[in-house]
């Protein structure tokens, strides 16, 4: 080859090298729908923020995990799932569509951003226990009634995942795997087998739970391929707001039998499709007048809120004008005598109406407070210390 023919031909090849280079790197990408949580869903039931919007709480009772005490790996938001509890056998999983279904035979790389707390405002400087969390792919949407325990048959554990100190609490973790079945539905939490009371027990651990953060999933094909269809399951996913109505999904959704190994606590496992989600029945009336916010918690025996800011989110709802009135009820667990509980919850109720005439400056007279004493509406005793707020509207 002559001197002018190499001249030419090394640049033509890095050309093209550097073409092939950028055509792969444009598309290989993040199949996770809102990865980072930080877009917010409003429920059309409560008109607040309750979820990420694409993602959904596997429970359809209620929503918890998504109102962060601390620091996000980036962004302000994240995932706090309970992965092991001392106080049921059951567990917290969120889900989503992936934008791409998976293809079984071909590699993709899986990546997240986990923390645990070490108190209730600092973050742990060890890494989590990587049994704690876990990756279900599979063909279907698992939607139960209230809390439950997932055990598949297989599924994508991080125990041998390369780990990166982030030096901020968080720490990355990533690998690589080749999925050996199609599936477009994610499931996020902790699969291991082994029982709730038996982790607790051989860790030694003094809280009532074992909590892992989530921020920042990513799942990439390493070979940069993608399905045309990202958008538009994107789109579908977040006009999902419709989440926490006993009567939702309608009678006669399909039935999810436990999977393989299951833990069954005999609530119902149903499919659901966001996409495909009919309109809302018109049988039942959407609430225009009452708001019911359900996310404000209190540690054991106390009634100070783990988190005053957690009002904050809230002030275009409770500074809107036409008021009429707010109701403020208390709850407690169910540790203690009636009579203390009943006082307990009575200062919690008290607590925020002061809360909200004192940082909204609202008239106190449209405030009532009342306490309920012991609640066992929830499957924790964590979910059941709460407040719940009724803002009532012309």
């Amino acid at each position: 080859m002559t001197p002018s023919g190499q001249s030419f031909f090394r640049p033509a090849a890095l050309a093209m090298l550097l073409l092939l280079f950028y055509r792969q790197s444009i598309t290989a990408q993040n199949l996770v729908p809102n990865p980072s949580f930080e877009d917010v869903n409003m429920c059309a039931e409560y008109d607040q923020p309750c979820s990420p919007s694409a993602w959904f709480y596997l429970s359809r009772k209620l929503t918890t995990g998504y109102f962060p005490r601390y620091t996000s790996a980036t962004g302000t938001r994240h995932l706090q799932v309970v992965a092991v509890s001392g106080e049921t056998v059951n567990r917290q999983y969120w889900e989503t569509m992936l934008l791409c279904p998976l293809r079984a035979g071909e590699r993709y790389s899986v990546s997240l951003k986990i923390a645990s707390p070490e108190t209730q405002t600092t973050l742990s400087t060890h890494c989590p226990n990587l049994r704690d969390i876990g990756f279900w792919f599979t063909k279907r949407w698992v939607f139960v009634q209230g809390d439950s325990l997932l055990q598949p048959r297989s599924y994508l554990s991080f125990t041998s995942a390369m780990t990166t100190d982030l030096k901020n609490g968080w720490f990355e973790i990533k690998k690589e795997f080749t999925p050996t079945v199609n599936s477009n539905i994610l499931i996020v939490g902790n699969f291991y087998r082994m029982a709730n009371a038996d982790i607790m027990e051989q860790r030694g651990s003094t809280t009532p739970t074992i909590d892992i953060l989530v921020d920042d999933i990513s799942v990439v094909p390493v070979k940069g391929a993608t399905c045309g269809t990202e958008k538009k399951i994107k789109d579908s996913l977040y006009a999902v707001t419709w989440r926490h109505s006993e009567h939702w999904p309608p009678e006669g959704t399909d039935t999810l039998t436990p999977p393989v190994g299951g833990g069954d606590t005999g609530a119902r496992r149903v499919i659901d499709t966001p996409k495909a989600l009919p309109p809302k029945p018109s049988s039942l009336k959407p609430v225009t007048d009452t708001i019911i916010i359900h996310n404000i918690q209190f540690d054991f025996d106390q009634y100070l809120v783990q988190n005053p800011d957690t009002l904050k989110q809230y002030k275009k709802l409770l500074a809107r004008p036409g008021i009429k009135k707010i109701r403020v009820l208390g709850f407690t667990d169910d540790v203690g005598s009636d009579a203390y509980n009943l006082d307990l919850s009575q200062k919690r109720a008290q607590e925020i109406a002061h809360l909200l005439s004192s940082t909204f400056h609202i008239d106190p007279g449209l405030i009532e407070a009342e306490g309920k004493g012991i609640s066992k509406e929830y499957p924790t005793r964590e979910l059941n210390r709460r407040v719940e707020i009724y803002i009532f509207h012309e």
